[in-house]
């Protein structure tokens, strides 16, 4: 039988606090105090369910030593990691094209606007670029598409520019647009292909291999920047009269460079004959490169026509002299510029054209000039 009875106040020795405290009083006896064991310092703690006898020791370190041992692998390498890509400005003040190694294996990607350095991982090296050249020419041949072969020409050149390649592969991504600038009548794209297609021909006479090493090409190219230095003829005196002259005794003798340059002289002396028998006779691509021109030719031929003969001129005559293909294009031409055709319109009035030109009539206020399309290219 247990009872519950007042504990007595503990001496005032041990414990400065006054509270009561209950405790059990139990008939069982009372529990007997535990002996404490002394541990020597140098031996293990004890363990509950451990074997710290020396062959459990011997077999748990012996079974650690088993494991695969971890190699120390040094930092400093032979052959360093490639660097992170870091993006960096270029042009003035930043980094310049020419030192990328490019590492894409991609032949086609589009053309990018470029402000800052471009990740190596999206740039072709030179031999995936000769292989994306042949892919644009085999598309080009068998389905034409000016917009998508623009495009992949640019980012090829581009390609080129950054890795710094200036060989044989950049002339002929230029030469390739040239073609086919010329092919579509595109004056833009051939003008913009031409001053670059140039540094690379000087680059190579600089190096002392001539232009001839990187493009079989060259001779036919540089007559295409002569002619291209005709199409305005402000241009003529100081710009295709100063190619001529730098030309070397080897360049004349080559077929393009040596049409180029008689095309020239009959502009020089107004023999609107001989040039309209060079533009039909031109070599390769030589007469799409003459009709960003030929008009601005014809017009100053019609006006020397129509100033010098009276009173009739026969439109088939005028059809042969100016060299068109049909006469519906020559009656085109020669209205738009305002000549006066007879009632049955099979001759010109040269008396009534020299004096309707003579006194150009304004434009409506308010509304612009009309602005003639450009001829259409030979296809």
């Amino acid at each position: 039988r247990m009872a519950q009875v007042p504990a007595k106040r503990a001496s005032t020795e041990g414990d400065g606090g006054g509270k009561k405290k209950m405790v059990k009083l139990s008939l069982s006896p009372a529990p007997v105090a535990a002996v404490p064991k002394v541990v020597k310092l140098g031996a293990p703690p004890p363990a509950i369910g451990v074997d710290n006898s020396p062959e459990a020791l011997l077999d748990r370190s012996q079974r650690f030593t088993e494991a695969p041992v971890k190699k120390m692998v040094s930092l400093k390498t032979s052959e360093p990691p490639p660097p992170a890509y870091k993006k960096t400005e270029l042009g003035i003040g930043g980094a310049k094209a020419g030192n990328i190694r490019g590492t894409s294996q991609e032949l086609e990607r589009a053309y990018m606007r470029l402000h800052w350095v471009p990740d190596p991982a999206t740039v072709r090296p030179e031999p995936v670029l000769i292989k994306a050249l042949t892919l644009v020419k085999t598309k080009w041949v068998s389905q034409p598409d000016y917009a998508h072969a623009n495009d992949q020409l640019m980012s090829i050149q581009q390609d080129c520019k950054l890795q710094g390649i200036t060989g044989s592969t950049a002339c002929d991504a230029f030469e390739t647009h040239i073609r086919i600038a010329l092919e579509r009548g595109n004056l833009g794209d051939f003008a913009k292909c031409l001053a670059p297609l140039s540094e690379l021909y000087f680059k190579a006479e600089q190096k002392g291999v001539g232009a001839s090493a990187w493009s079989e090409n060259a001779d036919e190219f540089v007559a295409y920047r002569l002619l291209h230095g005709m199409i305005e003829e402000r241009d003529f005196v100081t710009t295709t009269s100063a190619a001529i002259a730098a030309l070397s005794p080897r360049q004349r003798k080559s077929e393009d460079i040596a049409h180029a340059v008689s095309v020239a002289e009959a502009l020089a002396a107004g023999d609107f004959f001989t040039f309209f028998k060079l533009y039909v006779s031109a070599p390769k691509m030589g007469g799409f490169a003459m009709d960003f021109f030929v008009d601005r030719v014809r017009m100053v031929a019609l006006n020397a026509y129509v100033g010098s003969m009276n009173p009739l001129i026969d439109l088939h005559d005028l059809k042969r002299w100016l060299h068109f293909n049909k006469r519906k294009e020559c009656f085109r031409f020669l209205k738009e510029k305002g000549i006066k055709f007879s009632e049955d319109n099979k001759f010109v009035d040269t008396k009534a054209s020299r004096e309707a030109r003579s006194t150009p009539s304004a434009p409506k206020r308010g509304v612009a000039p009309a602005v003639r399309k450009p001829h259409p290219t030979k296809l």
